[in-house]
């Protein structure tokens, strides 16, 4: 078989989509090596490091204008079996390039959450995600919750969507190898990891740590970059003497995540909407307790092993963060707990579903 990608992301995004991509096509290469994988990105320009070869070949294109419509002509001379759209979108012209399409729709925060997005993004985001929901032969949900919206707010039929969970990294599963005794942490530290933007709610967690005492005001950590929210973030820590409270790190590399992860008393992530929340099968796989918000995607990834809490509620974010900190026995059980949970995000597991599908 001669599977095609919008790659797009593996070349463009060092995070988030960009890592899914990258996954899926290492994945299904390595697990499948009978077949030919082909990787269309629109330009050469801004490149990042993927390793194609073998059975991964890469196409470039012209442009945004030719991964829109131009992309037909290149996945007819590929002679493309199934070609699969990685990141909400398929081509505008995959109806006419003789070839069976998959969608994966990784969320609907543009529709959830507009005021996030300027005015022309989310109308370009909302037109290429109807587009593919509409015209792909299968839609692939990242998550239940994201099959529920689409069936809510698209009215698409249940039965054409098929749950396809993410795995991560490798290297969340190995002994964590970098030496991270550089950033001088706390022996003890709560952890964040993720983007600092206002659907990800840290202002949340700061207030909830001006409800408890100061001998439970554990470090927090928090990894990722932000702009205009994150200098709200920090001008609140400061307003509210919260200065020793909270750690920033900025553009920390990837292979250092799994150390701080490894040794973090504890993983908070009080995220508003996730299609799916990467980092709490991260924490899981590392060994460290997680405790989340109750909404969307994150109970389904969570399971059993994470706490839960209404993420607009300082109060209740503080009883869990005291809750979990207190507790060794807790803690230990919901370590178990989530690496038992993980293994349904196993990567052989899905991309074993994935390739059910497009052999469909």
């Amino acid at each position: 078989m001669r599977i095609g990608f919008d790659a797009k992301r593996i070349f463009q995004n060092a995070t988030g989509l960009g890592n899914y991509s990258r996954a899926v096509v290492k994945n299904l290469a390595s697990q499948f090596p009978e077949n030919e994988y082909f990787l269309f990105t629109p330009n050469a320009k801004d490149q990042l490091s993927f390793n194609a070869e073998g059975n991964i070949k890469t196409v470039i294109g012209r442009g945004s204008v030719w991964r829109s419509f131009g992309i037909r002509r290149d996945i007819l001379k590929h002679k493309i079996d199934v070609f699969h759209g990685l990141s909400n979108e398929l081509p505008f012209s995959i109806n006419k390039a003789d070839v069976k399409s998959v969608v994966t729709i990784h969320d609907l925060i543009f529709d959830l959450f507009p005021h996030h997005y300027p005015g022309v993004d989310r109308t370009v985001y909302e037109l290429k995600t109807k587009f593919a929901v509409n015209n792909a032969d299968v839609v692939i949900a990242a998550s239940e919750s994201t099959r529920n919206d689409l069936v809510r707010m698209y009215g698409k039929d249940p039965a054409g969507i098929s749950v396809v969970y993410q795995s991560c990294d490798d290297i969340f599963y190995a002994p964590p190898a970098a030496d991270i005794s550089s950033y001088r942490l706390p022996k003890q530290y709560m952890l964040y990891v993720g983007s600092v933007t206002e659907r990800k709610n840290l202002l949340a967690v700061c207030n909830a740590y001006t409800k408890l005492p100061s001998a439970d005001r554990l470090p927090c950590v928090i990894v990722g970059n932000g702009k205009r929210y994150a200098d709200e973030v920090r001008a609140f820590v400061s307003a509210n003497h919260l200065t020793s409270s909270f750690i920033f790190l900025e553009n920390v590399p990837t292979d250092h995540l799994p150390a701080l992860y490894a040794n973090a008393l504890c993983f908070i992530y009080p995220s508003l909407y996730e299609g799916f929340g990467i980092p709490i099968l991260e924490s899981m796989v590392s060994g460290c307790p997680v405790i989340t918000s109750s909404v969307s995607s994150l109970p389904e990834v969570g399971g059993d092993a994470a706490l839960y809490f209404n993420p607009e509620n300082p109060e209740d974010i503080a009883a869990q963060i005291q809750r979990v900190v207190g507790d060794e026995q807790l803690r230990q059980n919901m370590i178990n707990k989530g690496k038992l949970h993980a293994q349904q995000f196993e990567k052989s597991k899905v991309t074993r579903q994935l390739m059910s599908i497009y052999k469909q």
